[in-house]
């Protein structure tokens, strides 16, 4: 008998009823995170004109303040999730980034929203590294892609709920007095927008604290101490073309997904949508390609790896990105806004095949001894990757133009360059990962 079939027979994972309940949780919460950071795309103009600022410092406050804590935290905060309970760090961390983007909505400055951004980056470091952990110490193998996939799907809902929900609270806002309501009277309406998207963190917190902490699969002997920073790394010191050159791909897909902050932005400037015109319109392909795609993968993989396919994650991750990079490359030079729309949506199914082979492709090169660090570490590559120069990149470049309306060109040459460089290292890093899992991981 499999050590898997026997964990499910003594019954070391837990339900699936209750298994899939905290993956729903996680996955509100991936929702609402994503939903948190995300929601400064729709209200680039807004602060713009009422902060004085240029793209530059726009591109600074989607990613190098949201980046400060979001990436150097999670190694720290992994550590931590192989070593104490993760649903509370989970539930402080929702509660943190929540108050940290209503409090978004009161900022007097530039100073003042980028220091936000920092503290909601500092709360969402904690999400992902813990929750990649309970999964996994709730699923075994045959299952787990599935699942992962459920909660990496959060992403394109998030993006999609943050574009058409932002879109109707800022609708709202500007068609409504708000004066006289409560917490938000006297606000304008791109500061009413991050106080109501904040607010059912709070919420999300308190439910995860009643979560029950599944038992870890991987056991400790007696009087074992947990693993030390130093081990874990020499395993990476060790290992460092697979785990690296892997992670570093997937930031490509982070900085081509991370660059679209500008989107918004570049639909207004270029062919006159307004912010909510495109929250409305995006929103629809998001929610139909973006959950659908990740879905499909997970499902893919896991039946690939039922089949015996050596390396299923890796197979569909090279899919995801070989479409991924041509097609988020040539939308924004369409000739109108719909055909750009369109071809975007097909873009998303190659960022959302990334996105759910990544991890499972990760999972499977690394002990499981070390596992939430190693996600930490993962995280914080492709988050340093995406934010420090996704946006960041489209700013300066655009600013680098002198013409408002040249943003287009910029957010094309984001995929276009570091699209290229990728596919340049693919040969070589296809090469050593297929070395690298044929290996017998132990820590």
């Amino acid at each position: 008998m499999s050590e898997v079939s026997k964990a499910e027979k003594n019954g070391d994972y837990p339900s699936s009823a209750h298994a899939w309940y905290v993956v729903t949780l996680l996955t509100l919460g991936y929702i609402l995170s994503f939903l948190d950071r995300n929601i400064l795309v729709l209200l680039v103009e807004p602060i713009k004109a009422d902060f004085d600022l240029s793209d530059t410092q726009m591109g600074l406050l989607m990613g190098l303040a949201f980046s400060i804590f979001y990436a150097t935290m999670g190694i720290p905060l992994g550590w931590l999730a192989d070593n104490m309970k993760r649903r509370t760090l989970v539930a402080a961390g929702m509660l943190v980034w929540s108050a940290a983007t209503c409090l978004s909505g009161y900022t007097k400055s530039f100073l003042g929203l980028f220091t936000a951004r920092v503290a909601i980056g500092a709360g969402e470091a904690t999400l992902s590294p813990c929750a990649i952990s309970l999964i996994s110490d709730m699923f075994p193998e045959r299952k787990r892609a599935k699942a992962i996939a459920v909660y990496s799907c959060a992403l394109s809902i998030a993006a999609a709920f943050s574009f058409k929900l932002g879109a109707e609270i800022l609708s709202w806002a500007n068609l409504t007095d708000t004066s006289e309501i409560f917490l938000i009277g006297g606000l304008k309406p791109w500061q009413i927008v991050f106080v109501i998207v904040g607010a059912p963190g709070v919420i999300l917190s308190a439910l995860m604290m009643l979560v029950r902490e599944p038992k870890r699969q991987i056991k400790k002997e007696v009087n074992e101490k947990p693993i030390k920073f130093s081990r874990a790394f020499s395993y990476y010191k060790e290992n460092t073309g697979a785990f690296v050159g892997l992670s570093l791909l997937v930031g490509v897909m982070t900085i081509i997904a991370y660059s679209q902050g500008f989107v918004a932005a570049m639909f207004e400037r270029t062919w006159g949508w307004s912010a909510s015109e495109f929250g409305s319109r995006n929103s629809i392909g998001l929610l139909l390609f973006g959950p659908t795609t990740v879905l499909f993968a997970g499902w893919l993989i896991d039946r690939m790896h039922s089949k015996g396919v050596e390396g299923a994650a890796w197979k569909v991750f090279k899919v995801g990105f070989f479409l991924m990079v041509p097609l988020n490359t040539i939308y924004p030079l369409m000739p109108n806004p719909w055909i750009a729309l369109f071809v975007s949506f097909a873009g998303i199914i190659g960022i959302a095949t990334v996105t759910a082979a990544g991890i499972p492709a990760i999972l499977k090169i690394i002990p499981g001894k070390i596992r939430a660090q190693s996600i930490a570490i993962y995280y914080m590559i492709i988050s340093l990757c995406g934010l420090l120069l996704g946006p960041t990149t489209v700013g300066i470049i655009s600013d680098a133009f002198g013409d408002p309306t040249m943003l287009r060109y910029a957010v094309a040459m984001v995929p276009a360059v570091f699209g290229t460089i990728g596919f340049i290292y693919l040969p070589m890093i296809n090469r050593i990962y297929l070395e690298q899992i044929k290996k017998d991981i132990t820590l």
